[in-house]
């Protein structure tokens, strides 16, 4: 009997659930070259022996969940699938920790009717699981409301389970292939876990803004692909606004950890949705997520990527009305009240904000209202929102000290959170002026960044 078939005879392979073909095959060819070439025709499938595992799927093998472990520091897993999971790794980053202001900015820009819609799922990724449980319970304080509607999940994994991150070789990335390792590794632990959750997963790093109704907006652009798709951008930055089907995020968990010493996260999500045959990546404008954040997840310099094409606020900016606009606050540089007064689409900018500050709209023709939204602060100044204010609404317009006003004002509602809106589809008496005013002073700023208003038609 030849060496090579004797050898061959007396080889056996059992498959194992964490085995693929393609390691087996790489195991056989590897023993094969060293033996006697000239003999290799006397091999044929017959000659080996395979045992089946009983136990082993191919199937779940390739795409099921990964048996990592998982700790709930908050939180658990909702009942229901729903419509979307937004997934976010978070490493305390020293000088600017924003993980609360991007969780607020996800919850704040979504209606009553969106936030039944999501889950969201923070993977705590510090070594320090003390430091974990410091930041769940912030969150735990802050969030109190959403943890107990089972929208906000807070989860850790042991150090021990991660694949080296020291001494990698550089390569693509240079001097931070091992924080950039740790990252893929961070992601890919991140969305095997949102696996099940929902229909649709979203990526978003933990400084990050979104636009208002942005849960809508992605709903309604994902029920009008005619195309297959692996991947939809909803920003141009990095790994923020990256939407996947809920199906893939095992092959995605994967494919992160295939690569994850070789090539930086960014590019392998680049690729993966080029191996599923997306050639172009599609994206969606204008963008619904920005990035607020300057201190680098890698090292403790400033650094500042922005989206030049998001739109905090995304829809329709009212109905197209003339007025005139003025305030009694100190205005910073050209943020002058025409920039937002309508139809202006600028930004308005008040410095030293008292209990007795005020800006007021006067319209040149009486409207009936039947919506009206102000925003005030911004992605890049969260802080520079009117925190203690109202609306009120103004009848009997007249001259007073070289300008139009009102002489009677009556309160309509209170700012929330820097946001007002009223909508009264029955309100039937006209208006000429609408005031807001601060009732206490705050150390920050007052940007006002739109008015929109929708009037009774005639």
């Amino acid at each position: 009997m030849p060496l090579t078939q004797s050898f061959i005879r007396r080889r056996t392979i059992v498959l194992h659930p964490l085995c693929s073909c393609t390691v087996i095959a790489a195991q056989v060819l590897s023993e094969l070259s060293h033996l006697d070439t000239d003999r290799m025709e006397t091999i044929t499938s017959e000659n080996i022996i395979l045992k089946k595992n009983p136990d082993f799927s191919v199937m779940e093998s390739a795409t099921g969940l990964l048996p990592i472990q998982y700790k709930y520091l908050l939180g658990s897993p909702p009942s229901i699938k729903r419509f979307l999971t937004i997934g976010i790794s978070s490493f305390h980053k020293k000088k600017e920790h924003l993980l609360l202001k991007t969780i607020d900015s996800i919850f704040s820009h979504c209606r009553q009717e969106e936030l039944n819609l999501i889950t969201v799922v923070i993977y705590l990724a510090n070594n320090d699981s003390k430091l974990n449980k410091e930041n769940a319970e912030e969150m735990k304080v802050q969030f109190s409301a959403h943890v107990k509607a089972g929208r906000l999940l807070v989860i850790q994994s042991s150090v021990e389970s991660y694949p080296p991150v020291h001494n990698l070789k550089v390569d693509l990335w240079g001097k931070n292939i091992k924080y950039k390792s740790k990252q893929n590794v961070d992601y890919a632990y991140l969305v095997n876990f949102c696996a099940n959750l929902s229909q649709y997963y979203l990526m978003l790093e933990d400084d990050t803004a979104c636009a208002t109704g942005f849960v809508s907006i992605i709903q309604s652009y994902v029920r009008t692909m005619e195309e297959s798709w692996t991947t939809i951008a909803f920003s141009r930055l990095g790994y923020i606004g990256k939407l996947y089907h809920s199906s893939d995020l095992t092959k995605l968990a994967r494919f992160l950890l295939m690569f994850y010493d070789v090539i930086p996260a960014d590019w392998l999500m680049t690729y993966f949705h080029k191996t599923k045959m997306q050639g172009e990546t599609i994206f969606y404008w204008p963008s619904l997520f920005q990035h607020v954040g300057r201190i680098s997840s890698f090292h403790e310099l400033e650094v500042q990527h922005t989206d030049s094409e998001f739109y905090e606020d995304i829809g329709s900016l009212g109905d197209a009305l003339t007025a005139s606009c003025f305030t009694n606050m100190q205005i910073y540089g050209n943020y002058i009240p025409a920039n937002v007064c309508p139809p202006g689409r600028g930004v308005f900018w008040g410095m030293n904000v008292t209990a007795k500050s005020y800006f007021t709209i006067v319209f040149d023709n009486p409207i009936i209202p039947q919506k009206i939204q102000i925003y005030t602060g911004s992605a890049e100044h969260s802080t520079d929102i009117l925190h203690n204010g109202f609306v009120e609404k103004g009848r009997l317009k007249v001259h007073l000290n070289e300008r139009q006003t009102c002489l009677s004002f009556i309160p309509i509602g209170d700012f929330k959170s820097g946001f007002f809106e009223m909508e009264d589809q029955t309100n039937k008496g006209d208006i000429e002026c609408l005031r807001i005013k601060a009732t206490a002073p705050q150390k920050h700023w007052l940007r006002i960044r739109r008015i929109s208003i929708w009037v009774k038609k005639s």
